[in-house]
């Protein structure tokens, strides 16, 4: 079994109920909370054509990466949107790891339907 108790002879429970990680977490769901509000006061302060072009934007490049690139979530945060780790991340694991989902579903429907050798595209993935 793995060690549970640090250099400083701190286990692992010790640890985690720490007055100092209790703070850690304080902060970070305090630094989450502002981002979100951020967030909302931007989306709600562009007018409509802002929102669509952003939208549309968003949607195109979160297509590339996840359904034409079959990219990991690093792919689409570094090389496609161009952003460091953990912005936006939180969403976006659980968009990424649904829309991958999906696609294989449909992979292997497609693969399991495509047996009637009918010359169609209609199991052609992008």
């Amino acid at each position: 079994m793995g060690d549970t108790t640090s250099n400083d002879g701190q286990s692992v429970a010790e640890w985690i109920n720490s007055p100092e990680l209790k703070q850690l977490r304080k902060a970070w769901l305090q630094n989450e909370m502002l981002e979100k509000a951020q967030d909302d006061a931007w989306w709600d302060s562009l007018n409509d054509d802002a929102k669509s072009q952003a939208f549309r934007q968003i949607t195109k490049l979160i297509h590339k990466a996840d359904v034409q690139d079959r990219g990991s979530y690093r792919y689409a945060m570094y090389d496609i949107f161009g952003l460091g780790y953990g912005d936006g991340l939180t969403y976006y694991m659980q968009l990424h790891n649904l829309i991958h989902q999906g696609l294989e579903a449909e992979q292997k429907l497609c693969k399991k339907d495509d047996t009637d050798e009918r010359n169609d595209d209609t199991c052609d993935l992008p």
